[in-house]
């Protein structure tokens, strides 16, 4: 399940809980225990939600990073076969410009 459908699926879970306390579902202390039991399943389940995002966020910048090095890397070699091709060209040009011409 998506990051997104599992907040959702809790902030869904919350608002029937506020609803059900709201109508006096239960107000007993074992009703009012319930609720807080509820609730703090809910807040664990939100700050590990929070924390595998954290940790997907952490992967990914990684990941960007390693692609970053890479790219960079061939790049610069495509760079430096380009202007290699570029330098024999112009040597090419060059000897064709000095050879005399014959007619």
């Amino acid at each position: 399940m998506n990051s997104e459908a599992l907040f959702l699926e809790l902030v869904q879970r919350i608002e029937t809980l506020e609803t059900n306390t709201r109508a006096d579902a239960d107000t007993t202390a074992v009703g009012f225990l319930l609720v807080l039991t509820e609730l703090s399943g809910l807040r664990a389940e939100i700050a590990n939600g929070r924390t595998e995002t954290r940790q997907d966020s952490a992967a990914l910048g990684d990941e960007l990073g390693g692609l970053r090095w890479h790219m960079h890397d061939h790049f610069t070699a495509l760079h430096r076969e380009n202007l290699h091709w570029l330098i024999t060209l112009q040597q090419i040009i060059n000897q064709v410009r000095q050879e005399p011409t014959h007619n």
